[in-house]
Protein backbone atom coordinates (compact mmCIF):
# COMPACT_ATOMS: atom_id res chain seq x y z
CA UNK A 1 0.00 0.00 0.00
CA UNK A 2 1.27 3.70 -0.96
CA UNK A 3 -1.46 5.49 1.46
CA UNK A 4 -1.55 4.37 5.10
CA UNK A 5 -4.94 1.97 5.56
CA UNK A 6 -8.53 3.78 6.40
CA UNK A 7 -7.74 3.67 10.20
CA UNK A 8 -4.04 5.10 10.44
CA UNK A 9 -5.43 7.76 7.72
CA UNK A 10 -4.45 11.01 9.43
CA UNK A 11 -5.83 14.19 7.48
CA UNK A 12 -2.41 16.87 8.41
CA UNK A 13 0.18 14.20 7.04
CA UNK A 14 2.07 15.01 4.00
CA UNK A 15 3.41 12.51 1.57
CA UNK A 16 6.31 12.78 -0.61
CA UNK A 17 5.32 11.61 -3.76
CA UNK A 18 6.80 12.12 -7.05
CA UNK A 19 5.18 12.28 -10.47
CA UNK A 20 7.99 11.26 -12.38
CA UNK A 21 9.02 8.38 -10.04
CA UNK A 22 6.22 7.36 -8.51
CA UNK A 23 7.99 3.73 -7.03
CA UNK A 24 8.48 3.49 -3.06
CA UNK A 25 11.30 1.56 -3.97
CA UNK A 26 13.84 1.10 -7.04
CA UNK A 27 12.31 -1.36 -9.35
CA UNK A 28 15.19 -3.79 -11.55
CA UNK A 29 13.72 -2.65 -15.01
CA UNK A 30 11.60 0.98 -14.05
CA UNK A 31 10.33 0.54 -17.73
CA UNK A 32 8.92 -2.83 -17.15
CA UNK A 33 7.18 -2.04 -14.12
CA UNK A 34 5.73 1.28 -15.37
CA UNK A 35 3.95 -0.34 -18.43
CA UNK A 36 2.73 -3.01 -16.60
CA UNK A 37 1.19 -0.36 -14.22
CA UNK A 38 -0.12 2.00 -16.64
CA UNK A 39 -3.02 0.45 -17.88
CA UNK A 40 -4.31 0.14 -14.00
CA UNK A 41 -4.18 3.85 -13.87
CA UNK A 42 -5.20 5.12 -17.40
CA UNK A 43 -8.33 6.50 -16.95
CA UNK A 44 -11.05 5.57 -19.34
CA UNK A 45 -12.70 7.21 -22.15
CA UNK A 46 -16.64 7.04 -20.87
CA UNK A 47 -15.27 8.53 -17.83
CA UNK A 48 -13.12 11.03 -19.40
CA UNK A 49 -16.19 12.31 -21.33
CA UNK A 50 -18.55 12.58 -18.46
CA UNK A 51 -20.33 15.73 -17.33
CA UNK A 52 -18.85 15.36 -14.14
CA UNK A 53 -15.44 14.99 -15.00
CA UNK A 54 -16.08 18.19 -17.14
CA UNK A 55 -17.75 20.47 -13.94
CA UNK A 56 -14.54 18.93 -12.05
CA UNK A 57 -12.26 19.45 -14.52
CA UNK A 58 -13.87 22.99 -14.87
CA UNK A 59 -13.18 24.36 -11.18
CA UNK A 60 -9.29 22.44 -11.02
CA UNK A 61 -8.59 24.60 -13.93
CA UNK A 62 -10.36 27.65 -11.91
CA UNK A 63 -8.63 26.92 -8.72
CA UNK A 64 -4.88 26.08 -10.87
CA UNK A 65 -5.32 29.52 -12.48
CA UNK A 66 -5.99 31.66 -9.59
CA UNK A 67 -3.49 34.43 -9.18
CA UNK A 68 -3.78 34.83 -5.57
CA UNK A 69 -4.25 30.88 -4.73
CA UNK A 70 -1.39 29.76 -7.23
CA UNK A 71 -1.99 26.14 -6.44
CA UNK A 72 1.19 24.20 -8.09
CA UNK A 73 0.42 22.56 -11.51
CA UNK A 74 1.43 19.36 -10.59
CA UNK A 75 -1.45 19.20 -7.54
CA UNK A 76 -3.70 20.05 -10.49
CA UNK A 77 -2.45 17.86 -12.65
CA UNK A 78 -2.75 15.06 -10.18
CA UNK A 79 -5.99 15.93 -8.69
CA UNK A 80 -7.35 15.93 -12.39
CA UNK A 81 -5.44 12.17 -12.51
CA UNK A 82 -7.44 10.86 -9.44
CA UNK A 83 -11.12 12.20 -10.43
CA UNK A 84 -10.11 10.19 -13.90
CA UNK A 85 -9.36 7.19 -12.02
CA UNK A 86 -12.12 7.72 -9.36
CA UNK A 87 -14.86 7.86 -12.41
CA UNK A 88 -13.18 5.22 -14.52
CA UNK A 89 -14.37 2.80 -11.11
CA UNK A 90 -17.51 3.47 -10.94
CA UNK A 91 -20.44 6.12 -10.20
CA UNK A 92 -19.66 9.26 -8.07
CA UNK A 93 -22.03 9.12 -5.11
CA UNK A 94 -25.08 11.90 -5.30
CA UNK A 95 -24.06 12.67 -8.75
CA UNK A 96 -26.92 14.13 -10.11
CA UNK A 97 -26.29 16.89 -7.06
CA UNK A 98 -25.12 19.65 -8.74
CA UNK A 99 -22.23 20.17 -6.41
CA UNK A 100 -21.08 16.80 -6.62
CA UNK A 101 -18.58 17.58 -9.45
CA UNK A 102 -17.19 19.99 -7.03
CA UNK A 103 -17.02 18.18 -4.17
CA UNK A 104 -15.10 15.27 -5.74
CA UNK A 105 -12.92 17.85 -7.44
CA UNK A 106 -11.88 19.58 -3.79
CA UNK A 107 -11.29 15.88 -2.29
CA UNK A 108 -8.82 15.24 -5.00
CA UNK A 109 -7.42 18.80 -4.78
CA UNK A 110 -6.60 17.97 -0.99
CA UNK A 111 -4.96 14.36 -1.44
CA UNK A 112 -2.77 15.61 -3.96
CA UNK A 113 -1.31 18.80 -2.15
CA UNK A 114 -0.47 16.18 0.64
CA UNK A 115 0.98 13.71 -1.76
CA UNK A 116 3.12 16.61 -3.40
CA UNK A 117 3.78 18.20 0.03
CA UNK A 118 3.50 21.29 -0.97
CA UNK A 119 1.68 23.57 1.61
CA UNK A 120 -2.10 22.99 2.57
CA UNK A 121 -4.69 24.49 0.31
CA UNK A 122 -7.15 26.61 2.32
CA UNK A 123 -10.52 24.78 1.48
CA UNK A 124 -12.56 27.79 2.21
CA UNK A 125 -10.85 29.93 0.16
CA UNK A 126 -10.69 27.92 -3.09
CA UNK A 127 -14.86 27.49 -2.12
CA UNK A 128 -15.03 31.83 -1.43
CA UNK A 129 -17.11 32.33 -4.92
CA UNK A 130 -19.08 29.53 -4.45
CA UNK A 131 -22.95 29.48 -3.27
CA UNK A 132 -22.23 27.19 -0.43
CA UNK A 133 -19.22 25.60 0.84
CA UNK A 134 -18.17 22.04 2.16
CA UNK A 135 -16.96 21.38 5.65
CA UNK A 136 -13.85 19.74 6.56
CA UNK A 137 -15.48 17.16 7.79
CA UNK A 138 -17.43 16.18 4.57
CA UNK A 139 -14.31 16.92 2.56
CA UNK A 140 -12.57 14.35 4.53
CA UNK A 141 -15.10 11.65 4.06
CA UNK A 142 -14.99 12.24 0.43
CA UNK A 143 -11.50 12.07 0.34
CA UNK A 144 -11.79 8.45 1.94
CA UNK A 145 -14.54 8.04 -0.72
CA UNK A 146 -11.93 8.46 -3.36
CA UNK A 147 -8.89 6.71 -1.57
CA UNK A 148 -11.30 3.77 -1.44
CA UNK A 149 -12.30 3.69 -4.90
CA UNK A 150 -8.58 3.53 -5.74
CA UNK A 151 -7.80 0.93 -3.04
CA UNK A 152 -5.35 3.48 -1.46
CA UNK A 153 -3.01 3.28 -4.53
CA UNK A 154 -2.20 7.35 -4.96
CA UNK A 155 0.93 6.97 -6.68
CA UNK A 156 -0.75 7.58 -10.20
CA UNK A 157 1.17 6.37 -13.56
CA UNK A 158 1.27 9.53 -15.36
CA UNK A 159 2.39 10.71 -18.22
CA UNK A 160 5.05 12.10 -16.19
CA UNK A 161 6.83 8.90 -15.20
CA UNK A 162 7.90 7.81 -18.67
CA UNK A 163 9.56 11.44 -19.77
CA UNK A 164 12.86 9.84 -17.88
CA UNK A 165 13.04 6.56 -19.99
CA UNK A 166 12.23 8.45 -23.31
CA UNK A 167 15.24 10.98 -23.20
CA UNK A 168 17.83 8.65 -21.64
CA UNK A 169 16.92 5.73 -24.12
CA UNK A 170 15.73 7.21 -27.29
CA UNK A 171 17.61 10.89 -27.66
CA UNK A 172 20.35 10.83 -29.45
CA UNK A 173 23.70 12.09 -28.21
CA UNK A 174 25.39 14.54 -27.93
CA UNK A 175 23.13 14.63 -24.52
CA UNK A 176 23.78 17.89 -23.20
CA UNK A 177 22.21 18.47 -20.18
CA UNK A 178 20.87 21.86 -20.56
CA UNK A 179 19.14 20.91 -23.52
CA UNK A 180 17.60 18.07 -22.12
CA UNK A 181 16.42 19.87 -19.24
CA UNK A 182 14.77 21.93 -21.47
CA UNK A 183 13.21 19.11 -23.87
CA UNK A 184 11.62 17.71 -20.84
CA UNK A 185 10.15 21.19 -19.24
CA UNK A 186 8.69 22.04 -22.54
CA UNK A 187 7.21 18.27 -22.49
CA UNK A 188 5.84 18.91 -19.05
CA UNK A 189 4.07 21.94 -19.81
CA UNK A 190 2.03 20.50 -22.79
CA UNK A 191 1.58 17.57 -20.78
CA UNK A 192 -0.12 19.78 -18.54
CA UNK A 193 -1.99 21.97 -20.72
CA UNK A 194 -2.98 18.63 -22.99
CA UNK A 195 -4.48 16.74 -19.95
CA UNK A 196 -8.39 18.62 -19.45
CA UNK A 197 -8.75 17.33 -22.92
CA UNK A 198 -11.28 14.55 -23.42
CA UNK A 199 -9.63 13.01 -26.36
CA UNK A 200 -6.22 12.26 -24.32
CA UNK A 201 -8.04 9.53 -22.34
CA UNK A 202 -7.69 7.60 -25.64
CA UNK A 203 -4.14 6.61 -25.36
CA UNK A 204 -2.37 5.50 -22.82
CA UNK A 205 0.28 6.88 -20.46
CA UNK A 206 3.03 5.93 -22.26
CA UNK A 207 2.18 7.30 -25.74
CA UNK A 208 1.27 10.80 -24.14
CA UNK A 209 4.79 10.92 -22.82
CA UNK A 210 6.22 10.32 -26.15
CA UNK A 211 4.27 12.67 -28.06
CA UNK A 212 4.38 15.14 -25.60
CA UNK A 213 8.66 14.69 -26.50
CA UNK A 214 8.41 14.87 -29.85
CA UNK A 215 6.58 17.78 -29.82
CA UNK A 216 9.11 19.53 -27.44
CA UNK A 217 12.21 18.13 -29.44
CA UNK A 218 10.89 19.52 -32.53
CA UNK A 219 10.64 23.01 -30.95
CA UNK A 220 13.80 23.23 -29.02
CA UNK A 221 16.28 20.07 -30.80
CA UNK A 222 15.34 19.80 -34.54
CA UNK A 223 18.41 18.77 -35.15
CA UNK A 224 18.19 15.43 -33.02
CA UNK A 225 14.39 15.04 -33.57
CA UNK A 226 15.19 12.60 -36.87
CA UNK A 227 17.00 9.55 -34.54
CA UNK A 228 14.85 10.62 -31.69
CA UNK A 229 12.02 9.99 -33.82
CA UNK A 230 13.55 6.77 -35.03
CA UNK A 231 14.53 5.42 -31.02
CA UNK A 232 11.24 6.12 -30.01
CA UNK A 233 9.44 4.04 -32.89
CA UNK A 234 11.71 1.25 -32.36
CA UNK A 235 10.57 0.87 -28.80
CA UNK A 236 8.03 -2.56 -28.80
CA UNK A 237 5.58 -1.17 -26.81
CA UNK A 238 5.02 2.21 -28.53
CA UNK A 239 1.87 1.89 -30.73
CA UNK A 240 2.95 4.37 -33.57
CA UNK A 241 -0.55 4.88 -34.93
CA UNK A 242 -1.52 5.91 -31.36
CA UNK A 243 1.39 7.60 -31.58
CA UNK A 244 0.43 10.02 -34.78
CA UNK A 245 -3.06 10.15 -33.10
CA UNK A 246 -1.71 11.58 -29.83
CA UNK A 247 0.27 13.81 -31.61
CA UNK A 248 -2.46 15.40 -33.96
CA UNK A 249 -4.45 15.57 -30.76
CA UNK A 250 -1.90 17.35 -29.05
CA UNK A 251 -1.45 19.89 -31.83
CA UNK A 252 -4.68 20.40 -31.60
CA UNK A 253 -4.95 21.33 -28.21
CA UNK A 254 -1.67 23.26 -27.35
CA UNK A 255 -1.29 24.63 -30.58
CA UNK A 256 1.87 23.40 -31.03
CA UNK A 257 2.79 23.67 -35.10
CA UNK A 258 4.80 20.65 -36.57
CA UNK A 259 8.41 21.59 -38.02
CA UNK A 260 9.35 19.71 -41.57
CA UNK A 261 12.50 18.21 -41.07
CA UNK A 262 13.66 19.59 -44.35
CA UNK A 263 15.60 18.50 -47.29
CA UNK A 264 17.98 16.31 -45.84
CA UNK A 265 15.13 14.34 -43.93
CA UNK A 266 14.74 10.71 -45.76
CA UNK A 267 11.12 10.03 -47.56
CA UNK A 268 10.46 7.43 -45.02
CA UNK A 269 11.03 10.11 -42.39
CA UNK A 270 7.63 11.43 -40.65
CA UNK A 271 7.38 14.84 -41.92
CA UNK A 272 6.43 17.05 -38.61
CA UNK A 273 7.45 17.00 -35.07
CA UNK A 274 3.43 15.71 -34.14
CA UNK A 275 3.39 12.72 -36.73
CA UNK A 276 1.22 13.98 -39.34
CA UNK A 277 3.38 11.90 -41.33
CA UNK A 278 3.79 8.17 -40.79
CA UNK A 279 5.85 6.79 -37.85
CA UNK A 280 7.56 3.12 -38.75
CA UNK A 281 7.36 0.37 -35.90
CA UNK A 282 10.12 -1.48 -34.64
CA UNK A 283 9.10 -4.77 -36.72
CA UNK A 284 11.44 -3.89 -39.65
CA UNK A 285 15.00 -2.79 -39.88
CA UNK A 286 14.88 -1.49 -43.59
CA UNK A 287 12.06 0.93 -42.63
CA UNK A 288 14.29 2.96 -39.91
CA UNK A 289 16.28 5.28 -42.53
CA UNK A 290 16.57 8.37 -40.01
CA UNK A 291 19.31 8.64 -37.16
CA UNK A 292 22.18 6.54 -36.35
CA UNK A 293 21.79 2.62 -36.56
CA UNK A 294 23.83 2.16 -33.29
CA UNK A 295 21.01 4.40 -31.76
CA UNK A 296 18.39 2.81 -32.68
CA UNK A 297 19.63 -0.21 -31.98
CA UNK A 298 20.54 0.84 -28.23
CA UNK A 299 17.23 1.79 -27.61
CA UNK A 300 15.39 -1.10 -29.04
CA UNK A 301 17.34 -3.63 -26.58
CA UNK A 302 16.51 -0.98 -23.68
CA UNK A 303 13.09 -0.77 -24.42
CA UNK A 304 11.50 -4.08 -23.40
CA UNK A 305 7.88 -5.19 -22.32
CA UNK A 306 6.45 -6.10 -18.87
CA UNK A 307 7.22 -8.06 -16.58
CA UNK A 308 5.04 -11.37 -15.68
CA UNK A 309 4.11 -9.95 -12.04
CA UNK A 310 3.08 -6.46 -11.13
CA UNK A 311 5.91 -4.61 -9.11
CA UNK A 312 3.69 -0.97 -8.29
CA UNK A 313 2.69 -0.55 -4.66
Amino acid sequence: MDMPGKDEYVYGYEYEFDLENPFTSPADEPIASLLDAEAHHAPSVSAAASAVRRDAARFISKVRYDGELAVHPRVAYLALNYVDRFLSKGQLPFERKPWAPRLLAISCLSIAAKMQRVDAISMDYIQRDEEFMFDAVTIQRMERVVLGALEWRARSVTPLAFLGFFLSACFPPPRHLALLDAVKERAVDLLLRAQPEVKMAEFSPSVVAASALLAAAGEIAVAHLPAFQAAVAACPFVNSEKLRECGEVMAAVCGVVGVSLGPAASAETPVTVLGHGHYRSASSESDRTVGSAANVADAKKRCMGPPSQSQWG
